[in-house]
C-alpha cells in the first residue's frame, strides 16, 4: 500500500446500537474515503508519544514517517479493498498488536467524522487538567477510554475507544463498550456519542465496527471537566510543532501556510533512496495563533482563523487543516 497514491478505498463498516425496547441493531455501510482522507488522520490523530520523550529536532517528522510506515507496512489493497499484507505474516503478536492499535486510532478518526460528523478527536490523556496539575490521567487507567471528541455544530463532547485486531473479538468490544460507557459527562454534558469503534479483518480484509454501549450505573461512571482551551492544545500542539521543526520547507502563499515532509518509500520494489513529499498546510493565522499559544483565541475567533483557501485536489478536514 502506498498511501500518497491517488486512490480510493472502501471498507465495510457494521453501525450497531441499543436501544431499550429493540436490544442491540445494526447496519452495515461500505465506507468510502480517498487516500488524502486517511492522510488526514494520520497526520492529525493523537501523538502519544510526544509525553514520552523531551523535544529534539524533527521529531514529529520521524512520528509521522513512523505511522505511515505502520499504515503502509501492515496493509495491501486489492482494488478499491484494503487487506491485511502477507509481509506482517512473520511478526510475532506483539508487533501485530501495535500495528493493529495504529490501525483502530487512524480508522477511529476517519469514521467518526464521516459518520457522526466529529470535528476535532484527541487523546483524553493529553488534555491538561483545569488546576494546572498535569494531563488527565482517568479515574481507572484499566478502564480509560482512547479519545474525546468534539462536534462543533450542536458544541457536543462525544467519547470513543478505538481497538483494533486481526479479528473481529467480542470480548474487547465489550471491554471497549464498558470503557465507553465509563464517562457520564463531559463538561456537564452527557457524551454524543459513547461509542467503542473496532477495526478487524474478515477474510483478510480491513472492516470495521462501531458499538454504542449500554449505559452503566451512576455509581460507575465519573463527570470530567476540561477547558476548552486545554482541549485545542492537545489537538493542534503536536500539528504546530511539525509546522516549526520543519525549517525551510515551510513556505506561505497568501493566507495559507505549507510545509513539505519528506518520507522514504517503504515497499520492497522501490529503491531505498525513494522519497515523496506530503504536503500540510493551515491557514498563516491559524499557524501564527498556535505558534504564539494563544488558545484563547483560537476558541474565540476559531471561525475566522480556519478561513482558508483550499488548494485544488487537497482534502480539507473541518480543523482547517489540508493535505494534499
Amino acid at each position: 500500500m502506498i498511501l500518497t497514491e491517488e486512490k480510493k478505498y472502501t471498507i465495510s463498516l457494521e453501525m450497531e446500537d441499543r436501544e431499550s425496547t429493540t436490544g442491540l441493531t445494526s447496519k452495515n455501510t461500505e465506507l468510502e474515503f480517498s487516500n488524502k482522507e486517511l492522510l488526514h488522520a494520520v497526520v492529525t490523530c493523537g501523538m502519544p508519544i510526544q509525553r514520552m520523550t523531551a523535544g529534539f529536532f524533527s521529531k514529529k517528522r520521524l512520528e509521522l514517517t513512523y505511522k505511515l510506515f505502520l499504515v503502509e507496512t501492515a496493509l495491501d489493497t486489492e482494488g478499491d479493498r484494503i487487506k491485511k499484507a502477507k509481509r506482517i505474516a512473520y511478526l510475532d503478536s506483539s508487533e501485530k498488536s501495535v500495528m493493529s492499535y495504529y490501525m483502530g486510532m487512524f480508522l477511529t478518526k476517519l469514521i467518526s467524522k464521516r459518520m457522526y460528523d466529529t470535528d476535532y478527536l484527541t487523546h483524553l490523556n493529553l488534555i491538561e487538567k483545569t488546576n494546572g496539575d498535569g494531563f488527565i490521567d482517568f479515574f481507572n487507567s484499566e478502564w480509560r477510554p482512547d479519545m474525546i471528541g468534539l462536534q462543533e455544530t450542536a458544541q457536543t463532547w462525544s467519547v470513543w475507544e478505538a481497538k483494533g485486531g486481526s479479528n473481529r473479538r467480542e470480548q474487547a468490544l465489550k471491554k471497549g463498550s464498558q470503557q465507553a460507557a465509563a464517562i457520564a459527562s463531559i463538561n456537564g454534558t452527557v457524551p454524543a456519542p459513547a461509542a467503542v469503534c473496532m477495526t478487524y479483518y474478515d477474510h483478510g480484509f480491513l472492516c470495521g465496527v462501531v458499538r454504542e454501549p449500554e449505559k452503566l450505573e451512576e455509581k460507575n461512571r465519573e463527570a470530567i471537566q476540561f477547558t476548552e482551551e486545554a482541549f485545542f492544545r492537545a489537538y493542534y500542539k503536536p500539528i504546530c510543532e511539525l509546522f516549526t521543526e520543519q525549517g525551510t520547507r515551510l513556505h506561505f502563499h497568501g493566507k495559507n501556510a505549507e510545509i513539505s515532509v519528506a518520507v522514504p518509500y517503504f515497499p520492497e520494489e522501490k529503491r531505498e533512496e525513494e522519497e515523496r513529499m506530503i504536503h500540510v498546510g493551515m491557514s498563516r493565522d491559524l499557524l501564527f495563533c498556535l505558534m504564539e499559544n494563544d488558545y484563547k483565541k483560537l476558541v474565540k475567533g476559531r471561525k475566522k482563523l480556519l478561513e482558508i483557501s483550499c488548494p485544488e485536489g487537497a482534502f480539507m478536514g473541518s480543523d482547517g487543516i489540508y493535505i494534499r
